[in-house]
């Protein structure tokens, strides 16, 4: 599971912004997230895949 309490200031910010079932997503996500980039890449790849 990613560890959100280790989540800069910066991506906590993106992260209180996604919905929450992206959230849910992440959080229950074996990837670990090192900076925003990773994190937001990985948030786009889950709405691309539920929009199709």
């Amino acid at each position: 599971m990613a560890d959100t309490s280790k989540f800069s200031k910066e991506m906590q910010n993106y992260y209180d912004t996604l919905p929450a079932f992206l959230q849910e997503s992440i959080s229950q996500s074996t990837s670990s997230f090192n900076n925003l980039q990773s994190l937001r890449a990985f948030a786009q790849r889950l709405q691309k895949e539920k929009r199709s």
